[in-house]
């Protein structure tokens, strides 16, 4: 099997309660078991940002189904390519919430664009996770 990866960011269209967000992770784990996709998902506040890895055709379908979620909203896709090994091979969906107060948003948001943008370039110069 070809594995294929895809990093996008979306803002969320609402607040999700913790019990909400509970269920979805609950409800995507099994599905992702089940197709075995694997991944990373990082909320923060008013963004998330997501990397997706399994079957090519899988992850397109999977993110064809995020576009017309209404919990998102602005979904833009950051990275994509076929890798030969999984980033996150024993997470069906790893994830961290970041809390962060109104105050720190605006940077901790640009510290975080720093960080994607240095991640997205050891994506980019080296496709093989250690």
């Amino acid at each position: 099997m070809a594995l294929y990866y895809l990093i996008y960011s979306s803002f969320p269209s609402r607040m999700l309660s913790d019990q909400e967000l509970d269920d979805l992770l609950n409800t995507a784990r099994s599905a992702n078991s089940e197709h075995e996709v694997t991944g990373m998902l990082i909320c923060f506040k008013d963004l998330y940002v997501q990397l997706i890895e399994g079957e090519e055709t899988k992850i397109q379908q999977l993110y064809s189904n995020l576009l017309r979620d209404d919990r998102h909203y602005n979904v833009q896709t950051l990275k994509e390519g076929k890798i030969d090994q999984r980033f996150f091979p024993d997470w069906s969906m790893g994830f961290e919430r970041k809390d962060i107060s109104q105050e720190m948003q605006e940077e901790t948001i640009n510290m975080f664009a720093e960080k994607s943008l240095f991640l997205l370039s050891i994506l980019d110069s080296n496709n093989d996770p250690k």
